[in-house]
């Protein structure tokens, strides 16, 4: 008999905001809420485990309900030790969530150094030992986020038997190692011998940066009904409306539209963080992503990452939006 997870759904692709530290907070995805359709629900930034039995607001302040009533969210936590992963999502539960991730990807060496995130990925005992305590000591959901390995992309193969064994409600795989962070290509061979393995939902995640790469994808994978896109919503806010059937825009219409998310996305940046230099941060890494959208744009860009003033942010932003508002 076909398993639930090979049988093929006629319905629109269910597409998640993936995780970007620093980027994809919850102002910024209540704002993109405001401007773009697309989007069916996000998995948030990940929040770190602490030692002891009390979890500080602070660490919450991403995820609390009434500030994510924009978007469905799917917190997700990083940590290694089974105790303060237990005590981290029963805190999350508590709050009214469903499910909480756990990450098992995140390539950043001083993460991954500490055996956290991907660091993980090459020891299928530690990760079977701390499955098996976590998932009889919550009350929900739980699933997990990886990449293909540490430093080789059979890691992940070796570790699938374990998460198998375990009632875990999705896996999501980003098809790279951790050493290439997010250079060269994603392994989508790699990607589908894993998914053939697993017994569980499989969410694709990795370098959907247009409508050809997905039905690509789609094509090669139709039985997946879940995607997760991270860089790809934030270069092009359009996408996910796009790969549902959503027809393109002009290059006037769409500089129009991100000038006006832009500027909302700045007023709560303002509203929310103290000093320029904050705020001018924060937009800059924005930019870093939202400027590959437009053609030619790189000495423009360079351009507004060097302003060191709110004043000359606000000119040089002008400058850019102004220039492809009369170029399309």
């Amino acid at each position: 008999m076909m398993s639930e997870k090979r049988k093929v759904e006629s319905l629109l692709p269910e597409i998640v905001l993936a995780p970007l530290r620093g980027v994809t907070t919850v102002d910024y995805r209540n704002v993109f809420c405001r401007h773009f359709s697309g989007l069916d629900s996000a998995l948030a930034p990940f929040i770190p485990t602490v030692s002891g039995k009390v979890i500080k607001p602070k660490l919450l302040s991403d995820i609390l309900p009434e500030k994510n009533r924009a978007l469905p969210v799917v917190p997700q936590i990083i940590g290694k030790e089974p105790a303060d992963i237990i005590v981290l999502a029963k805190t999350i539960y508590d709050l009214g969530y469903e499910e909480v991730n756990w990450n098992l990807g995140c390539p950043w060496k001083f993460v991954a150094k500490k055996m956290r995130g991907s660091g993980l990925l090459p020891h299928p005992d530690k990760v079977d030992a701390i499955l098996a305590e976590v998932l009889s000591n919550i009350p929900g959901k739980f699933s997990v986020k990886v990449r293909l390995g540490m430093k080789t992309e059979h890691d992940l193969k070796a570790l699938i038997p374990v998460l198998n064994k375990h009632d875990l409600s999705e896996v999501i795989i980003h098809p790279r190692t951790a050493v290439q962070m997010y250079e060269g290509t994603v392994d989508v061979d790699m990607f589908a011998e894993c998914f053939d393995l697993l017994t569980h939902r499989v969410v694709y995640n990795g370098d959907i940066t247009s409508v050809e790469f997905y039905k690509t994808l789609k094509e090669r994978f139709p039985t997946i009904t879940k995607w997760m896109i991270g860089r790809g919503v934030i270069i092009n806010p359009f996408l996910a409306a796009e790969i549902k059937g959503a027809a393109p825009l002009s290059l006037s219409a769409y500089t129009v539209a991100v000038r006006d998310f832009h500027d909302d996305m700045l007023s709560w940046t303002e509203d929310r963080l103290s000093g320029p230099g904050h705020i001018l941060g924060c937009m800059k890494e924005l930019w870093k992503y939202m400027a590959i959208s437009f053609e030619g744009s790189e000495k423009k860009l360079a351009y507004i990452l060097r302003a060191k003033t709110m004043n000359e942010y606000g000119r040089r932003t002008d400058e850019f939006f102004h220039f492809y508002e009369n170029h399309g």
